[in-house]
Protein backbone atom coordinates (compact mmCIF):
# COMPACT_ATOMS: atom_id res chain seq x y z
CA UNK A 1 0.00 0.00 0.00
CA UNK A 2 0.90 3.62 -0.48
CA UNK A 3 2.20 6.43 2.17
CA UNK A 4 -1.11 8.16 1.48
CA UNK A 5 -2.93 5.31 2.31
CA UNK A 6 -1.27 3.75 4.83
CA UNK A 7 -1.36 7.57 6.41
CA UNK A 8 -4.50 8.09 5.97
CA UNK A 9 -5.73 4.34 7.70
CA UNK A 10 -3.15 4.85 10.28
CA UNK A 11 -4.90 8.88 10.70
CA UNK A 12 -8.34 7.71 11.01
CA UNK A 13 -7.71 4.92 13.38
CA UNK A 14 -6.04 7.41 16.09
CA UNK A 15 -7.94 10.41 15.23
CA UNK A 16 -11.41 9.05 14.38
CA UNK A 17 -11.43 5.02 16.40
CA UNK A 18 -8.97 6.50 18.89
CA UNK A 19 -10.78 9.77 19.70
CA UNK A 20 -14.37 9.32 19.93
CA UNK A 21 -14.38 7.16 22.80
CA UNK A 22 -13.40 10.36 24.18
CA UNK A 23 -16.64 11.95 23.51
CA UNK A 24 -18.44 8.71 24.20
CA UNK A 25 -17.67 9.29 27.62
CA UNK A 26 -20.41 11.85 29.27
CA UNK A 27 -23.83 13.19 27.73
CA UNK A 28 -22.48 16.73 26.52
CA UNK A 29 -20.35 15.37 24.31
CA UNK A 30 -22.33 13.15 22.74
CA UNK A 31 -23.50 14.84 19.89
CA UNK A 32 -20.48 15.56 19.01
CA UNK A 33 -19.50 11.93 18.52
CA UNK A 34 -22.50 12.01 16.17
CA UNK A 35 -21.28 14.67 14.21
CA UNK A 36 -17.08 12.98 13.95
CA UNK A 37 -18.96 9.25 13.17
CA UNK A 38 -21.62 10.68 9.81
CA UNK A 39 -18.32 12.72 9.54
CA UNK A 40 -15.89 9.49 8.83
CA UNK A 41 -18.59 7.40 7.33
CA UNK A 42 -18.81 10.11 4.70
CA UNK A 43 -14.80 9.92 4.04
CA UNK A 44 -15.11 5.90 4.08
CA UNK A 45 -17.52 5.89 1.53
CA UNK A 46 -15.68 8.53 -0.71
CA UNK A 47 -12.41 5.86 -0.60
CA UNK A 48 -14.65 2.95 -1.29
CA UNK A 49 -16.85 4.60 -4.39
CA UNK A 50 -15.80 6.24 -7.24
CA UNK A 51 -19.17 7.87 -8.14
CA UNK A 52 -19.86 11.74 -7.46
CA UNK A 53 -23.23 11.34 -5.95
CA UNK A 54 -22.50 11.30 -2.04
CA UNK A 55 -25.44 10.45 -1.19
CA UNK A 56 -25.35 7.41 -2.76
CA UNK A 57 -22.19 6.29 -1.92
CA UNK A 58 -23.03 7.45 1.93
CA UNK A 59 -26.06 4.75 1.57
CA UNK A 60 -24.39 2.28 -0.25
CA UNK A 61 -21.41 2.04 2.41
CA UNK A 62 -24.12 1.49 5.21
CA UNK A 63 -25.61 -1.07 3.16
CA UNK A 64 -22.71 -2.65 2.06
CA UNK A 65 -20.79 -2.78 5.45
CA UNK A 66 -23.05 -2.35 8.20
CA UNK A 67 -24.86 -4.50 10.24
CA UNK A 68 -28.46 -5.35 7.77
CA UNK A 69 -30.49 -3.81 10.66
CA UNK A 70 -29.06 -0.39 9.28
CA UNK A 71 -30.27 -0.87 5.72
CA UNK A 72 -34.15 0.41 5.91
CA UNK A 73 -32.30 3.46 7.53
CA UNK A 74 -29.45 3.90 4.80
CA UNK A 75 -31.15 7.25 3.21
CA UNK A 76 -32.49 8.45 6.33
CA UNK A 77 -28.47 8.58 8.14
CA UNK A 78 -27.25 10.36 4.86
CA UNK A 79 -30.18 12.88 5.70
CA UNK A 80 -28.86 12.95 9.29
CA UNK A 81 -25.58 13.21 8.10
CA UNK A 82 -26.47 16.34 6.16
CA UNK A 83 -28.29 17.77 9.06
CA UNK A 84 -25.79 17.41 11.91
CA UNK A 85 -22.58 18.66 9.72
CA UNK A 86 -24.80 21.41 8.11
CA UNK A 87 -27.46 22.35 9.83
CA UNK A 88 -26.73 20.88 13.79
CA UNK A 89 -29.84 19.36 13.70
CA UNK A 90 -30.57 15.56 14.30
CA UNK A 91 -32.97 15.35 11.68
CA UNK A 92 -34.57 11.83 10.80
CA UNK A 93 -33.32 10.22 14.09
CA UNK A 94 -33.48 10.61 18.07
CA UNK A 95 -29.80 10.54 19.23
CA UNK A 96 -29.39 9.02 22.46
CA UNK A 97 -26.59 8.53 24.49
CA UNK A 98 -25.29 4.69 26.14
CA UNK A 99 -28.98 3.31 25.10
CA UNK A 100 -27.98 0.69 23.44
CA UNK A 101 -31.47 -1.43 24.01
CA UNK A 102 -32.85 1.75 21.92
CA UNK A 103 -30.53 1.58 18.97
CA UNK A 104 -32.90 1.64 15.54
CA UNK A 105 -36.21 1.27 17.69
CA UNK A 106 -38.41 3.47 17.10
CA UNK A 107 -39.09 6.43 18.97
CA UNK A 108 -42.17 7.78 20.58
CA UNK A 109 -41.90 11.10 17.93
CA UNK A 110 -42.30 8.78 14.88
CA UNK A 111 -38.08 8.31 13.93
CA UNK A 112 -35.95 6.00 15.08
CA UNK A 113 -33.26 5.96 17.87
CA UNK A 114 -29.72 6.06 17.19
CA UNK A 115 -27.41 5.19 20.06
CA UNK A 116 -23.86 6.80 20.12
CA UNK A 117 -22.25 3.62 21.63
CA UNK A 118 -23.91 1.02 19.18
CA UNK A 119 -23.26 3.53 16.48
CA UNK A 120 -19.49 3.73 16.92
CA UNK A 121 -18.88 0.24 17.37
CA UNK A 122 -20.57 -0.43 14.02
CA UNK A 123 -18.55 1.94 12.68
CA UNK A 124 -15.33 0.51 14.27
CA UNK A 125 -15.96 -2.98 12.42
CA UNK A 126 -16.98 -1.34 9.25
CA UNK A 127 -13.66 0.87 8.76
CA UNK A 128 -12.17 -2.34 9.89
CA UNK A 129 -13.40 -4.50 7.48
CA UNK A 130 -12.98 -2.10 4.46
CA UNK A 131 -9.47 -1.51 5.76
CA UNK A 132 -8.88 -5.14 5.17
CA UNK A 133 -10.19 -5.09 1.88
CA UNK A 134 -7.71 -2.13 1.07
CA UNK A 135 -5.33 -4.17 2.11
CA UNK A 136 -6.12 -7.01 0.42
CA UNK A 137 -7.14 -5.55 -3.03
CA UNK A 138 -5.32 -3.65 -5.54
CA UNK A 139 -8.48 -2.39 -6.75
CA UNK A 140 -9.36 -0.86 -3.26
CA UNK A 141 -6.07 0.46 -3.07
CA UNK A 142 -6.31 2.37 -6.52
CA UNK A 143 -9.60 4.00 -5.51
CA UNK A 144 -8.86 5.51 -2.29
CA UNK A 145 -5.53 6.78 -3.40
CA UNK A 146 -7.30 8.21 -6.08
CA UNK A 147 -9.65 9.66 -3.78
CA UNK A 148 -6.27 11.03 -1.54
CA UNK A 149 -4.61 12.43 -4.49
CA UNK A 150 -7.43 14.25 -5.79
CA UNK A 151 -7.34 17.59 -3.68
CA UNK A 152 -10.17 18.76 -5.18
CA UNK A 153 -12.36 16.42 -3.88
CA UNK A 154 -10.60 14.44 -1.44
CA UNK A 155 -7.39 15.02 -0.42
CA UNK A 156 -4.66 12.88 1.88
CA UNK A 157 -3.87 13.17 5.52
CA UNK A 158 -0.56 12.43 6.40
CA UNK A 159 -0.16 11.65 10.00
Amino acid sequence: MTDEINSAIRGFRDIILGGIPFLLQQNETAFLSFMCMVAAVDALAAYRYTTDKVGDRFSDFITEYYPSSYGPHATNLYLLCCRLLHNFSPAHFSLVHAQSPLHLQPSNIGDNYLSDDVFFKDLRDAAGTFFAEVAADKNRQRDMRARLLNVNQGGAIYY
